[in-house]
Order: structure tokens, then sequence, then C-alpha cells
């Protein structure tokens, strides 16, 4: 470089310094010469209008003792240079101040030499800078570590990243970020350019575009360029990829691929212009064999002529088609093939070519075959009943056999798990083998094909270990589903067997044995006692007014009671008795091995306890007493079914007794027994058995006849006339007692119809039965009666008790319909149930009836006699207030007649006043008047 060049470049350097930078050697020279301050001034030749003039001082001499100046002018390459030394006043001048101003001005110029070298590097760098920040392409620059070192704007645009978000944060995320890191790997292994590299973008405005990415190793780092692909590009390059794509998957597929000109269709048919390596190993042909050659070199003598002309067809029309076919490879063997042929067409829609893929199912079509056959002889088999661990084993030997070496088992979860082999059932050691297997999902050497057992809906899996460490192929996962579908074809027909089995031998809604059941297991039972000379006890138990519950409350509350039943039954009979439930609300259980009849009291004592907690249903607490009948293997009879209905017999004579149990006893008092007496009341109504008593109704005050009650009497026809207490509940049980009721009602219209003729103001009272009430022809029957008898309805009065309202949902209703008839209604036996003086005023009563257990404290004791008046006087008093008429039951004495009386009651009815009797008879009393209480 010239002096005047290096001049200029120092001068430009010059002119940016600022006036301490030669502080440093100025305080030096300083030092070594003593000085207290030291000026210099820099003037160039090419301007000496600059000047750059800096000053140095000793701070620790003051300024004013400086009185020894001394002046060095120095010059060179065109700069003047000139140091003025100030020194304290007397000090000896040692130092050559000369050529330590040479050796200053030395150092002075080299430091500006490196200045002016600096600047020229800022202003190229500044200048890169400029341009890489103006270049249309985007630059990058990344260190090893990741850290972004510069980022352009168009980086900022091709990227959608801001420079200040790139340098702070860096690229570490997303697409662009992976594309990053894969270019500093690459770097960091190679000094050769990188790239290009293609990655999809999405704008911050939701743009995609494609970027190519090229990078170029530095050190520590790399420098890179981006550059946004028109769409193209972007089109053209996407192509590329598919083409590269697509020929390394039919180079690599298993399956044979064939592309054929698209025509012509006929002879000699479209021709081969590419086959991939699958389709040379497989059919044995070279690609020089096949190109310009037409598909039809493979069909074979045994190639179905029907399959040909569906892919003509499919062919002359340019639609896809699927077929399976027979083949021939270039030896002449034969081949099944899957075989799915698309046309491709251009851009334009025009077809240009076929492309065809054939799959090789030689195997799957000969394992097909052996299991058809096999199918065959398994549900032969199965058909036969044999046993389920018989039939598996069979099938899984078939699957054992289409994979050679290998072991197969089928496992069917539950508790306990069952597992089949080619032995049958497998042990508990096999079995833990083979349940280890289906756990080890990992292992490619244990194959699994999961079926589903349709009839249960439940799974079970058919196992494979295979002979090597493989996963299965297509064809092989065909076999394993095959043969999994007919594991689950031959399981479902023995869990649909096991279900109707079940179905036939259980109680659907309790889970129970039915009476079938029960019956054999009775019957085994009864084999056992026999040799073993021990008996066995059947008991039969019912639920008392169970029907009532259903009628009240709803079935399905019915029906959740029976669950409950059959639960807190299970709990107390235990496992090992056999316990059934017989039919609607009957079960059944047997007591084997017996010695007496110690164990039938402990077993009857521990139901009747458990019945003793309420039932909680819909919220609220129901309590049930059932009734238990037993009969006793030997004492009674060998036969089940006798022993059933004699237990029948003796639940019905718990069930007259209020509940409990009772035990049939062979030679018992019954004249009558419960299957017998409910035979009968059947034949009854048919046979006129039945009659009617009536019991006088008098006007307390008046002593007048008022009305008779009809009360129901049965005359059999051997054992004469039976209470009401010995074939009423058993009425109602049975729901004989609707027929029956209508009957009453009927035949007592019909007698009063005929009294009024003679008494016009009398009426007669008939009794509903909860039965009656809460049949829904119930206005029906009423009114039929009425007509029928030609009797008017303010003659009639139908009798309810408190419990029947309390039980029926729609008794108000009822009530009301009842009375728009013009009958009377009439609340019986008050005071004996609920008492609930509620009803009063509820429901649309005309009457009430005080029940006999408070007339009967009328007339004794004089204290009892006290309390008992003064609870008639009350409920007389409130009935009175309610404009309720009253009549007493029970008056059975002269006494209790006059205390009534003097408290105001309407009408009284009782022994003293009339015994009930026939028609007949009661006719005499027309007209008639009450007998005298004195």
């Amino acid at each position: 470089m010239s002096d005047s060049a290096v001049s200029s470049n120092l001068w430009k350097a010059l002119v940016t310094l600022s006036p301490q930078a030669f502080d440093p050697l100025l305080g030096l020279v300083g030092e070594l010469t003593g000085a207290v301050t030291l000026s210099l001034s820099l003037t160039g030749e090419t301007a000496p209008e600059t000047t750059w003039r800096g000053t140095w001082a000793d701070p620790s001499v003051s300024a004013e003792a400086a009185v020894a100046i001394q002046t060095i002018e120095l010059s060179q390459n065109g700069c003047w240079s000139t140091l003025t030394f100030a020194f304290p006043q007397g000090t000896p001048l040692e130092t050559d101040l000369k050529r330590v101003g040479q050796q200053l001005w030395a150092r002075l110029l080299e430091q500006l030499a490196w200045e002016a070298e600096r600047r020229t590097l800022r202003q190229a760098h500044d200048q890169l800078n400029a341009v890489i920040e103006a270049a249309p392409l985007a630059v990058y620059a990344l260190t090893l570590e990741g850290l972004v070192k510069q980022w352009n704007r168009a980086a900022e645009e091709t990227f959608g990243v801001s420079q200040a978000q790139a340098i702070t944060e860096g690229i570490h995320d997303g697409p662009l970020g992976m594309a990053f890191a894969a270019l500093r790997r690459s770097a960091a292994r190679e000094n050769s350019p990188i790239g290009p590299h293609y990655l999809q973008l999405t704008q911050p405005g939701g743009e995609d575009v494609a970027v190519a990415l090229q990078a170029a190793p530095l050190p520590g780092g790399l420098v890179g360029t981006a550059q946004r692909l028109s769409p193209e590009d972007t089109q053209l390059l996407q192509t590329r990829q598919q083409l590269t794509l697509l020929e390394s998957v039919l180079a690599h597929a298993n399956d044979a691929v064939l592309i054929t000109e698209a025509e012509p269709i006929d002879q000699p048919g479209p021709r081969i212009v590419y086959a991939n390596a699958a389709f040379t190993q497989t059919t044995g042909y070279t690609l020089k064999d096949v190109l310009g050659q037409t598909p039809r070199l493979l069909q074979s003598p045994r190639t179905d002529r029907k399959v040909l002309d569906k892919i003509r067809y499919a062919l002359t029309h340019w639609q896809s088609v699927e077929v399976e076919l027979v083949n021939a490879r270039k030896d002449g063997s034969e081949f099944w093939v899957e075989l799915s042929i698309a046309p491709v067409a251009d851009e334009s829609g025009w077809y240009t070519h076929w492309i065809s893929i054939q799959r090789d199912i030689t195997e799957r079509k000969q394992f097909a075959e052996h299991l058809d056959r096999e199918r065959a002889q398994v549900l032969e088999l199965a058909a036969r009943n044999r046993p389920l661990s018989q039939v598996l084993a069979r099938l899984v030997g078939t699957v054992e056999r289409q994979f050679e070496a290998s072991q197969a088992a089928i496992v069917l979860p539950g508790e306990p798990v069952e597992v089949y082999t080619v032995q049958g059932a497998s042990q508990a050691q096999a079995q833990d083998l083979w349940l280890t297997a289906e756990a080890q999902a990992l292992d490619i050497s244990v194959w699994t094909q999961p079926f589903s057992r349709h009839q249960t809906g439940g799974t079970g899996s058919l196992i494979l270990r295979a002979s090597s460490p493989h996963l299965p192929n297509a064809d092989q996962r065909i076999q394993l589903e095959t043969a999994a579908q007919l594991v689950a074809l031959v399981i479902d027909r023995y869990d649909a067997q096991a279900a109707l089995e079940h179905q036939a031998l259980y109680d659907a809604l309790t889970g129970l044995p039915n009476r079938t059941l029960f019956e054999r297991q009775l019957g085994d039972a009864l084999k056992i006692a026999q040799d073993s000379g021990e008996a066995v006890a059947v008991g039969l138990m019912d639920l008392d007014r169970f029907k009532l519950i259903n009628d009240t409350l709803g079935h399905s509350v019915g029906d959740a009671l029976l669950q409950q039943v059959a639960l807190r039954l299970r709990s107390v009979l235990g496992s090992h008795l056999h316990l059934a439930r017989m039919g609607g609300d009957e079960f059944l259980f047997c007591l084997d091995g017996m010695s007496g009849a110690v164990p039938i009291s402990i077993t009857a004592e521990r139901v009747m306890e458990a019945f003793r907690q309420p039932f909680n249903l819909v919220g609220r607490e129901v309590f049930v007493q059932p009734s238990i009948g037993f009969s006793v293997f030997p004492q009674a009879s060998n036969v089940v079914e006798q022993l059933i209905q004699q237990a029948d017999t003796a639940m019905y004579q718990a069930k007259r007794r209020g509940g409990g149990y009772a035990v049939y006893a062979v030679e018992g008092h019954e004249p009558l027994a419960a299957m017998t007496m409910e035979s009968a009341l059947h034949r009854a109504l048919e046979r006129r058995e039945f009659v009617l008593h009536y019991q006088p109704q008098w006007h307390a005050q008046s002593g007048q006849l008022t009305g008779f009650e009809a009360l129901l009497r049965w005359q059999h026809p051997e054992l004469g006339l039976v209470p009401p207490d010995r074939f009423i509940p058993l009425a109602e049980v049975t729901g004989l007692i609707v027929p029956i009721g209508a009957w009453v009602l009927q035949q007592a219209c019909v007698q009063a119809a005929h009294w009024i003729t003679v008494a016009p103001a009398l009426r007669v009272a008939v009794n509903l039965s909860a039965r009656q009430f809460q049949q829904p022809d119930l206005i029906g029957t009423v009114t039929w009666a009425l007509e029928t008898s030609g009797l008017a309805p303010h003659h009639l009065e139908l009798e309810l008790t408190e419990s029947m309202l309390m039980q029926v949902v729609e008794a108000q209703d009822t009530l009301k319909r009842l009375k728009a008839l013009g009958v009377r209604v009439v609340l019986d036996d008050f005071g004996s149930g609920y008492s609930n003086l509620a009803y009063l005023k509820q429901y649309p009563i005309d009457s009430l009836k005080i029940d006999r257990s408070f007339t009967a404290g009328l007339g004794g004791v004089q204290a009892s006699t006290q309390q008992a008046e003064a609870l008639i006087q009350a409920i007389i008093q409130l009935t009175h207030a309610l404009n309720l008429e009253v009549t007493v039951e029970g008056v059975e004495t002269p006494e209790q007649l006059e205390i009534v009386r003097r408290h105001g009651c309407e009408y009284v009815q009782g022994y003293f006043t009339g015994r009930p009797q026939p028609a007949a008879q009661v006719a005499k009393l027309l007209p008639s008047v009450l007998p005298s209480s004195s």
C-alpha cells in the first residue's frame, strides 16, 4: 500500500478516535519520564485542519507544579505529531525525550493502523449485513447448539418468525425446528453442502407454504438459505416424492404388481409395461419374459370361465374388479391368487393403464378347504352332544396341523379361566403356561386371535405359539381368524344349549332353580335317603298378602320383593340346601340328612326370624309374613310330587292359623286338604252350594227393622256347613272371592228387591272383599246386580274395611263412582285396624260400624265398662259431628243395647237383636220391631 493510501486510512481512523483513545500509552510514557502532564496533538498533511488532541496528567501531582515544559515534534507518512512534556521545577532531565517520543510515535502509528483495519472490517461487515438484509432470499445462520446468529427480513417472511424472536428464543419446535435440528446434525458430520430439504410450513395467517432449505457447514455452525416454492414447484415436488415413494413401495411389496396398457381389451389384450420383483418371484417369469406380453400368459386350464367373464366385463366398462382365480407359473404349477384390477386415468380423465395386484392365497384356500371338512365333522360332534373339551381339542389339533411345529390353545376368561389344548381341558400347570403366553403381548412368537361369544357377551382367544419369532403374514392372520370364527361358532352352540337348559331349569326373576330342577334334586335326595335310612323334609313357603302388594305398589315392586326374598332365603338356608322358586310367591326347599323333626323347627324359626325384618321397597319399609308347610319322607310319602302336594296342604293349614309353619300329618284331623278345598270351591258355585244368611239391623231409638247384612255360608254336601273362616281366606288367596263376591252381591239384591215389597224402607248390606274392591269392573258388577234384580241403588249398602281403603291407591275415585250410582258406603269394623280419623273426612262415607271389640267391654266390670262406654260415646259423638250415622256391632245383651241407645247410636246389630239366619226364616221378621232391652 502506498504512503498516501496508508495516510488516508490512518486519518480516516483518526477522525473516529475519542480524546482518551491513547491514554494508556501517554500514561506509560508519563510514568517512564516522570512528567506531570503530557499532551499530544496529531495533524494530517492532507487535512491540516484535522487535529486530534489528547492530554494525560499525573493524578498524584498538582498541575501548578508543572513549570518546566519541553516539546518534541515528529512526522511520518504525511502526519505531524507534537508531544509536550511538563515537569516539576528542578527535575533533572535524564531521559532521552526524543527517543521516547519516537517510540511513542511508532506505537501510535501501530494502533492507528489497527484502528484503521478494524474500521475497514466493520464497514465490510456492515455492508455484508446490509446486503443480506436486502437480499430476496431467506438467509439464516445457526450454531451447532441451535442458537440463531443471522435471520434476515426475507427469513422473517419465509418462515413467519420475527428476527427478534428467532435470535432470543431460537427455533426448536414444530416442522422448522425439526428441520433445523436435522441440518445441524448433518453439519456436524460432514463439510459438504447440505440439502435441499423440503418441508411444509403454516404461516401465522394460516397459509400453507412449501420451503426448500439449503445450508453449508461452518466451524461451530452453519449458514443456509431458504426459498419459498411456487404452487407449480410444490406440485412438481410432491409428484416427484410420490413417484419415488411409489417406486419404492412397488419394488418392495410382497404382492405381485402388474401395470399394463389400457387397450386393447380384446385380443391380444393390453400389454405388460411393468412388473415388480414379487411378480417374478411368485410366477417364475423374468421381467424380460413378460414385458410386451399380456396377462393371459398366466391363465391355467383350471381358471374359471365365469371369473374371466367378470374380469372382461369390468375392463370393457372401465371398472375396478376383485376376484379369486387359479393362475399358472412358468413351470406350469398352479396357484390361487386374490386379484384386484383398477383403471388408471391421466389429468384429463383419460384411462391410460390398468394396474393389477395379485396375492398368493394358495395356503389360505387349502386351509379353508380343510377347515370346511373339519367344520362338518366338528358340528357333527357337537350335534351328538359330545363334551365341549373333546370338540375343542379336535379344533386345536386342526390348527396345529396347519401351522407346523406350533402349539395352539383356546382360552376362555372367567372364574375359573378355561384352557383347552389338543389334549382337552388343561390342568392347572398347563393353564398357567398358556395364560402367561396370553399376557406376553409383545412376544412376536405368540399369536393371539380374539373372538366374541355372542350368547354370553364374553370373549375368548385362540393362542398359537409359532415355531419361530415373527409376526403372522396376511394369509396366516386370515387363517387364524377363520379358525377362531369356527371356535366361536362351536362355543356359541354350547353356550346357547346351556342358556336353554338354564332357562328351562332356573327362574328368570330370582335366579333360583325352578320346580322342574327342584323335583330332580329332590328325587336324587330321596334315592340317597332310601339307601341311608335318613329322612328328607320338603318345605313350601308362601308370602301372605303378596297379591295385595302387587296390586297396590305395582308388579315391578312385587318382583323386587321376590328377589329380596330369594336373597334372604339363600342367606338363611345356606348353599347346602336345595332352594327353588315354585312360581308366583311360593318357594320350595329341601332338608336332607335329617334324623328327626328338630331340623324342621330350627329351619322354620330361622326363616320366620329373617322375615321379622322389613323389606325396603321403593323407599318404604314393608313387612311380609310367610306361611310354611313341611312334608317328611318317609313318613308322608316317597313320591316327589306327593311330597310337594302334602307340603302345600300343610302350608295352607299354617296360613289358616294366621301364618307360621305346619307339618303335614298323615293321621291328621284336617277333613279337607287345601288343594281339595280349592277344587271344591271352584265347584261350589257351579253346584250352588253357597247360601246367604241374613242378620237383621235395627234402628236403635225406634226399634224398627231397617235392613239385613248378607253373610256367606258354604253348605258342603259332605262336610255340612263350612264356617267362613275356613274358606274365605283360601278364596281370597286363590282369587275365587271375585266371582263368589259377585254372586253374593247379585243374590242379596234379588232378595232385597223381594223384601221391599213388604218393607219399602228396607236396606241390604253386602261386604266387599279387598280383591273385589280392586277389580276394574267393580262399578259394572254393582250396576249389573242392581239392574238384574230391579233393586233401587239407595236400598244397597256396601261395607268396606279401613285396611282396604289404605291399601288401594284409587280408593277415593272408586268410592266417588259408587256414590254416583246412589248406593250407600259404610266403613266396617271401625277401630279394629288403623282407626284413621282422616278417612272419615276424606272419603265419601255415609255411615260407620263400630267393631264388636268395643261392644264386648260394655256391661262387665265397672271400671272396664266405664272405659268402653267412654270410647263408644266419643266415637259416636265424633261421627255425628261429621254428619255420619253409626251402627254398633256385637250387641249381645240388653245392657249393651241400653248403653248404645243412651249415647245416640242410630243402628244396632248382634246376637241379642238377631242371629244370622236363612232368608226364609228372617222373612218372618217383616214387619217387626226390636226386642225390648228391659
